[in-house]
């Protein structure tokens, strides 16, 4: 009867450590994925500063050269 008890233990152990390691993995997944969604945002923000200075400059420039 003990080995039948053991065994369900490390049956039991074995089972939680996998689901221990998919949790760990699928959290790494969903962090790496936060992670490019947030560069990606941070990106295309820069982007479009980039794309408002370039306008405001030329504004200014044709302003500049009415007067």
């Amino acid at each position: 009867m003990r080995k039948q008890s053991d065994s369900n233990k490390c049956f039991i152990c074995a089972k939680a450590k996998r689901q221990q390691q998919m949790f760990s993995v699928a959290k790494a997944k969903r962090q790496q994925q936060m992670f490019s969604v947030a560069k990606a945002k941070r990106q295309q923000q820069m982007f479009y500063l980039r794309e408002s200075e370039a306008t405001a400059a030329m504004f200014s420039v044709a302003k500049a050269k009415r007067q």
